[in-house]
């Protein structure tokens, strides 16, 4: 943690800067980690889509992905609110090619149910969180 709303973190080779928004206490020097579920979202969408494009022949050269959601930052803010995170998330996939309406229903299909991104935001996922302190 560099301050109380921002970190860096290291995976494999990359740094990645996590941070608040102003009205939320950042310094907006990133996206905030809600904002990464949705990237992280996309983003195995449109990878899921490519591979399964490929394994069934489908034309597909593009794709897009625009993911929202809805979140009351009330409870994060240790205010009365519903929940602290996404209530709903909306996802709409653009691709493009050359493919039937046919091929494109069982694209999605295929994908929805391959997605580890979408499987984890759909199923209860067991998470443990531990203190661990120096000493330990």
């Amino acid at each position: 943690m560099e301050s109380p709303t921002k970190m860096v973190a290291k995976v494999r080779d990359f740094t990645i800067v996590v941070d608040e928004p102003p009205e939320l206490g950042g310094t907006n020097e990133g996206p905030n980690p809600v904002e990464y579920l949705l990237v992280a979202l996309a983003g195995c969408l449109a990878i899921t889509g490519y591979v399964v494009a490929k394994e069934k022949g489908i034309d597909i050269s593009s794709i897009k992905v625009k993911a929202a959601g809805i979140l009351d930052p009330r409870k994060f803010q240790g205010l009365d609110g519903e929940r602290a995170g996404y209530k709903e998330i909306k996802v709409e996939i653009l691709p493009e090619g050359n493919f039937t309406e046919s091929e494109l229903s069982e694209w999605i299909k295929e994908v929805e149910k391959r997605c580890p991104v979408s499987d984890n935001l759909k199923n209860p996922t067991p998470v443990e969180i531990k203190i661990k302190t120096k000493d330990q």
